[in-house]
């Protein structure tokens, strides 16, 4: 576990501090040169050092987490990020930081480079149809206080090569920042829009229970809808068409044979 300190380049943490207007994200944030996973790190932390909002990063990490127990290749130049909350709100509604947070990552592309990117259910980010970041949501409900750790991996400026060269499923492909824009990108900057973004659709979506205008916005920003696609739930392969996406997160599918099903990623789910 290394501070994060490079002689050639401004501190990130006084960077990013310096940037934030924020009211309650990233009033307190750990960062690091490297570090085995941000979202270990973050779930590990006592609690007077785990506040709402606090913030992990790191330059890259060695151990990086994707869901369902599958690693996340996290090199120097991309965005590997944990966001602590501590809510308030219904457990019913902790599901719906997943689209919150790609929400916020799309809406703040668009806002530096004006790519315009597309959500894939249940945590992915899409350039040209290349995943360029996947969101890892891991909730405690042990202890009388609800704990939500959301982990961002996001490939800026680091080569997607070294990400594909990595990647276990042939089904996926990466790209970063970088290469769909042509140029290096300030990570720094392009930070501070994604934490603006998730404080946003926190406080004003979220805790308010405006959920529904959530999912609203994922699905306009998503064309998931009347793809075929499958879906591994646990270890049932189901194929179909996607009709919706409810108004609780669950993905509903029109299977081959006429049925119905219904998908949550409260289980071992992903979709291809």
């Amino acid at each position: 576990m290394v501070k994060l300190t490079t002689a050639n380049e401004p501190d990130f943490k006084t960077e990013l501090g310096k940037l934030l207007k924020t009211n309650r994200l990233g009033k307190s944030i750990h960062a690091f040169d490297e570090q085995d996973s941000t979202q270990d790190y973050a779930n590990t932390l006592p609690n007077i050092e785990s506040v709402h909002g606090t913030i992990v990063i790191a330059r890259k990490q060695k151990r990086g987490k994707g869901r369902m127990g599958r690693s996340w290749i996290s090199p120097e130049g991309g965005l590997w990020m944990s966001i602590i909350f501590r809510p308030e709100f219904s457990v019913n509604n902790i599901i719906f930081t997943q689209f919150m947070g790609a929400l916020a990552i799309a809406e703040a592309i668009v806002e530096i480079t004006d790519i315009r990117c597309t959500l894939k259910w249940p945590n992915d980010v899409l350039i040209n149809e290349k995943k360029v970041c996947g969101i890892l949501v891991d909730v405690s409900l042990e202890s009388k206080d609800k704990v939500i750790v959301m982990g961002v991996g996001l490939n800026v400026n680091n080569e997607a090569s070294s990400v594909n060269d990595n990647l276990t499923d042939n089904s996926i492909i990466a790209t970063s920042l970088k290469k769909e824009y042509g140029n290096k990108i300030d990570l720094v900057h392009l930070t501070k829009a994604i934490i603006d973004r998730i404080e946003y659709y926190y406080y004003d979506l979220l805790s308010t229970g405006k959920t529904l205008e959530i999912i609203d916005l994922w699905k306009k920003n998503s064309d998931i809808i009347g793809k075929r696609g499958i879906v591994y739930d646990g270890n049932e392969k189901v194929v179909g068409k996607v009709i919706d996406i409810d108004k609780d997160g669950s993905l509903l599918m029109k299977l081959d044979d006429s049925s119905m099903k219904r998908v949550t990623f409260y289980t071992n789910t992903f979709f291809r």
